[in-house]
């Protein structure tokens, strides 16, 4: 490196140091300036507040203003010369340094500033070496000149008169009055607040209960505290004043009607007047509209139904209910079935949509719950269902028996049902003499469709060959189309045909013989003693020409006891037809359970065996005829 050169790069690493200094110098200044101004100006918004109660847009233009001021104070004042005496950003230019120094020194303005130029020239002109002679000469004339002391650092304690004050003054007050400063710069912070003068007694609101569903009614309390009490406070809505209720010394309390929309008010008392308030509303929950889809089970025969904006109910056993409701302002509808004792969440569908489905099986109660973030309880709707059970289907029949042959009887029924009958049966069983019973017999029935027919049968007790003894109990059973719970039956009174043993066949033929004969008998007296009168009044009327009245009842009286005669002989003949019956019946019965010698042969030739009158004898020979052919039998359990 020449000569030439190191002087010139000492000469620039001194402006270099001037220029740091510089800034320096501009951030000592700036930083007072900034204090100055900042400490003002909170000192000056906060005692303003504190004796004004200023509203929320003063207070709010105090905050900001402040802010304002003291980002663009430190920006311009404190950040900018901190920045560009670390070079991050554009300085002063060496011939700027120049002249701040040469206006310091005056004897080398022109020769710095010369230098500087000449060495801009160096690159564009031939004689360099020339140019060179001449910044050296010129270098070595200001060598020895100390650029720095161009700024005086001491001369920024100048600028402490505006600072120094304002700081003291908060030091002052901080200590004297720190409520100045304190509640100010709260006020001024909580610029969205109102705030009240402070006055002898103060009102006390629980802000955090200012809040009612929407539509309802809200009691609002003040509490008044102080040296001196109020003995009427006002609450202020729209300008209007209405007198809160006075409840005790300290306590005051007016009541909201139907509040629909948040409401600002204030209180006052005298002169002394609160903040505002705001009593807000929590947006309720509605039930703009509600349908009920009915699926009925199909063996009703019903039609689905939808019914619109109705809760209450009556419906079949077995039905789906779909519940599908719109909402609005509504997060959540429980539906809650106190039979069950279910709490169920209706489905949320889209923003005001619900839907919730369910099979009813028995009466139901149940209460909608609607409900959101602000009311998680609100009021709640009753509704009930009224279930229509299933009725256990009916039956009934009425029995004729055949006068000519009483092992012939006809029925006439009826059977119901509340929706419908599924089979319909003729159901009987045999029990026999011994007393073991057979399995029961069902005949299934043609039926009419429809809830309630008609139907009619005919049983011909000889077509199932029942023994003599033999007991036969008989009834309708009927089956309806219960799909919920299964078919349910009805069957009507059981009835009963017993026929007659050997013995009492044997019996009534003899009783109906002796009444025969009886009967018989007294015709024939009642006969004798007819002829007779009839006799008499024939030769009585043969003596006189012409019939008196007498003679006339005579013959009245003499017609009556030949009808009744002829009445007797009738009734004669019926028991002797009917003994020919039984004598039938009885040949019947005898020839169908003799038994032959061939099916006896595995008994033993000592067998008890019974006659009709109850007497039991030994026999070497089985199921032979007695006297009047009356019929033995073999008995496979012997007594």
């Amino acid at each position: 490196m020449s000569v030439n050169n190191s002087n010139y790069l000492q000469l620039i690493g001194k402006l270099d140091e001037f220029i740091r200094k510089y800034y320096i110098n501009r951030l000592i200044k700036g930083s007072l300036y900034t204090i100055a101004i900042v400490l003002g100006l909170f000192l000056i918004f906060n005692v303003l507040e504190y004796y004004f109660y200023f509203s929320t847009g003063v207070r709010k233009l105090f905050f900001y203003s402040f802010w304002v001021t003291t980002l663009a104070g430190f920006a311009y004042w404190v950040a900018d010369p901190l920045i560009r005496y670390f070079r991050l950003g554009h300085t002063i230019s060496h011939e700027d340094a120049a002249v701040i120094i040469g206006d310091h020194f005056g004897d080398v303005k022109d020769k710095l500033l010369n230098i500087l130029q000449l060495k801009k020239q160096e690159t564009h002109q031939s004689n360099i070496a020339l140019i060179e002679a001449s910044i050296e000469q010129k270098t070595n004339a200001i060598k020895l000149v100390p650029f720095k002391a161009a700024i005086d650092l001491q001369k920024n304690r100048q600028y402490l008169k505006y600072a120094l004050p304002p700081f003291l003054l908060l030091v002052f007050v901080l200590f004297a009055a720190p409520s100045i400063i304190r509640e100010g710069t709260q006020r001024i912070i909580q610029n969205d607040k109102k705030f009240a003068k402070a006055a002898p007694f103060a009102y006390t609101v629980d802000e955090g209960d200012l809040k009612v569903v929407q539509y309802q009614d809200y009691q609002l309390s003040v509490k008044v505290d102080g040296s001196v009490l109020p003995n009427e406070v006002f609450i202020v809505i729209d300008d209007f004043q209405y007198k809160m209720q006075k409840e005790d010394n300290t306590t005051f309390t007016y009541t909201f009607r139907n509040v629909q929309k948040d409401i600002e008010f204030a209180l006052q008392s005298g002169t002394v007047l609160s903040v505002p308030y705001t009593l807000n509303v929590l947006e309720k929950p509605n039930l703009e509209d509600f349908t009920v889809e009915m699926v009925f089970p199909s063996y009703t025969g019903r039609a689905n139904e939808v019914l619109q904006n109705t809760g209450d109910v009556v419906v079949p056993e077995g039905t789906k209910m779909t519940w599908l409701f719109d909402a609005t302002k509504t997060d959540d509808i429980d539906m809650v079935f106190e039979n069950g004792k279910t709490n169920a969440k209706a489905e949320k569908r889209d923003e005001t949509r619900f839907r919730y489905s369910k099979k009813v099986i028995s009466d139901e109660t149940y209460k909608l719950f609607l409900s959101n973030k602000n009311v998680p309880l609100a009021d709640s709707l009753v509704y009930n269902i009224s279930v229509i059970k299933d009725q256990y289907p009916s039956v009934t029949a009425e029995k004729i028996v055949d006068s000519l042959d009483r092992t012939l009887i006809y029925f006439l029924g009826n059977a119901a049902d509340d929706y419908g009958l599924q089979s319909l049966s003729f159901n009987y069983n045999i029990t026999k003499e011994n007393g073991v019973q057979q399995p029961l017999q069902k005949i299934k029935l043609s039926k009419q469709e429809g809830r309630e027919i008609q139907f009619d049968h005919v049983f011909d007790i000889k077509k199932i060959n029942p023994e003599p003894g033999d007991k036969i109990s008989f009834y309708f059973e009927v089956y309806d189309n219960d799909g919920v719970n299964g078919s349910k039956s009805a069957k009507t009174s059981v009835m009963t045909y017993e026929k007659p043993s050997l013995a009492e066949v044997k019996l009534q033929e003899e009783k109906n013989d002796e009444a025969i004969k009886d009967d018989l008998q007294d015709a024939l007296k009642n006969m004798d003693k007819l002829q007779e009168n009839m006799k008499k009044l024939k030769e009585k009327l043969l003596q006189e020409k012409q019939l008196n009245w007498q003679d006339k009842k005579e013959m009245e009286k003499i017609l009556d006891e030949q009808k009744k005669l002829q009445e007797q002989i009738e009734k004669a003949k019926e028991k002797l037809d009917e003994n020919i019956k039984i004598s039938r019946s009885f040949r019947h019965s005898l020839k169908k359970y003799s038994r032959s010698r061939k099916s006896c042969r595995n008994f033993s030739k000592k067998r008890w065996i019974r006659r009709p009158k109850n007497l039991w004898i030994r026999s070497r020979t089985c199921c032979r005829s007695w006297k009047r052919k009356m019929q033995c039998r073999c008995l496979s359990n012997s007594k």
